[in-house]
């Protein structure tokens, strides 16, 4: 038997935490999605980055017109990108903190918690959406402590959804998820492409 939503038998949608995880492309251009449907229909969205600069991001121009862009209906976007470049800085284009020689800077370990300092404001003031690109992948090469990013995410409270990505996620975080997505690479075309995945 089919339910609709006027259906006083649909199950309600109580949607609190949303991962996107793997090893393939998309991750990020989820968030996207997440956070164009989100604005559009007049929500408040924190968008904070952990592995990228404004100026090396294709998407930066489009993401600052969003966030000044004010019309009746239109939601609000907060942005930050909160961390030292780490994009293809690594050998053969790789991650640098991934990789030595030139593994974790001071100055990533700071960046990193300024940008959980961001999504725990976010938290705290009850944005619709908060999303944290990478975080995960950010506490699990050691920029910030899984304590730390834990006691970060006990301050959401209904209705905010904190969507999160990464590769994998530890299993406290997979448990209070409700929501899981993840994304297998099957083939890769080569180097990353201005504009389509970077």
């Amino acid at each position: 038997m089919m339910t609709t939503e006027t259906d006083p038998q649909a199950k309600a949608v109580h949607e609190k935490i949303r991962l996107y995880l793997g090893t393939g492309c998309g991750k990020t251009t989820a968030t996207f999605g997440v956070m164009l449907r989100a604005l559009s229909k007049g929500k408040n969205v924190t968008l904070a980055f952990f592995d990228k600069l404004e100026e090396n991001s294709s998407e930066g121009e489009a993401l600052r017109v969003l966030a000044n862009h004010q019309a009746p209906g239109f939601g609000k976007l907060s942005v930050k990108y909160s961390g030292v470049n780490r994009l293809g800085t690594g050998p053969k284009g790789s991650f640098r903190l991934y990789s030595s020689p030139n593994g974790i800077l001071p100055e990533d370990k700071t960046e990193a918690l300024a940008g959980l300092e961001f999504v725990a404001e976010a938290l705290k003031r009850g944005d619709d959406i908060v999303i944290g690109d990478e975080i995960l992948d950010v506490a699990r090469v050691g920029l910030v402590d899984w304590d730390t990013v834990k006691a970060t995410f006990e301050h959401r409270q209904d209705p905010t959804v904190l969507v999160l990505t990464g590769r994998r996620a530890p299993d406290w975080l997979m448990e209070q998820a409700t929501t899981i997505s993840t994304t297998t690479q099957l083939r890769h075309h080569g180097k990353a492409i201005e504009g389509m995945d970077c």
